[in-house]
């Protein structure tokens, strides 16, 4: 008796185990919002109450993963695919796919419906494809674009009504190339962030003199580089 019990124990706790198509894509599902929570922090850095919800759906979506056994996988994909889409609701519309895909892995079972799953699959995977292709072009493209412009960064004495804010926009704005600004209040009472945005066909020399004009005004502390898709390289 022992010696049948032990073989059907083992199948029973094989078939448990999760299959490998429903596990390919949830790891499918978490790299595709991992490169688009990757791409949403490169544009926006930690925006003011965004900073954590970049990475919430990645940190959701990585859930299913570490299941072990096929039930609780199946439960994971579809408590973690709920919360991606009210998530989406307050934040983006880009965690919809990804739930998409983990409602697709958990209801790809090959033991029981092997044509099912692999249609399943295919689905789940063309959704993972077609939700990555932008993250990796804007990626792709923050990390390796040249710079648009500068941020000049002032002191907190510096206003809107000195003579010194005149010197920056108006003389940079006049034979240095600059086509935009915008002015912020910069954050913890620093002063005035200044973004100068030069035209594209500036030469790296005229790009130079622009850069020694703005740090030359008064007030200015510091002027960084800014990347339109990038901006943890616009940090300084």
């Amino acid at each position: 008796m022992g010696g049948h019990n032990a073989p059907v124990n083992s199948q029973k706790a094989t078939a448990e185990k999760v299959p490998v198509w429903p596990r390919v894509l949830a790891v499918a599902a978490l790299l595709a919002c991992t490169l688009t929570a990757g791409w949403s922090h490169l544009l926006q850095g930690n925006a003011p109450g965004l900073g954590v919800a970049w990475w919430l759906p990645a940190v959701i979506t990585a859930i299913p993963v570490f299941a072990v056994r096929g039930t609780p996988f199946k439960y994971a994909c579809l408590a973690a695919g709920v919360l991606l889409l009210v998530l989406a609701v307050f934040v983006a519309f880009w965690p919809i796919p990804v739930a998409l895909i983990l409602f697709v892995a958990a209801a790809a079972d090959p033991q029981r419906a092997p044509w099912h799953a692999r249609v399943s699959v295919l689905v789940g995977v063309s959704l993972a494809v077609i939700a990555s292709v932008a993250p990796v072009e804007g990626i792709y493209r923050g990390l390796t674009s040249p710079p648009a412009g500068f941020v000049v960064h002032t002191s907190s004495e510096f206003t809107v009504t000195e003579p010194a804010f005149d010197r920056v926009v108006q003389g940079a704005a006049s034979g240095y190339g600059v086509e935009s600004m915008t002015t912020v209040r910069a954050p913890d009472h620093e002063g005035l962030s200044i973004t100068v945005q030069f035209r594209p066909d500036l030469p790296v020399d005229g790009q130079e003199r622009l850069r020694r004009h703005l740090t030359e005004a008064p007030g200015v502390t510091k002027v960084c580089s800014w990347y339109r898709d990038n901006h943890l390289r616009s940090r300084c």
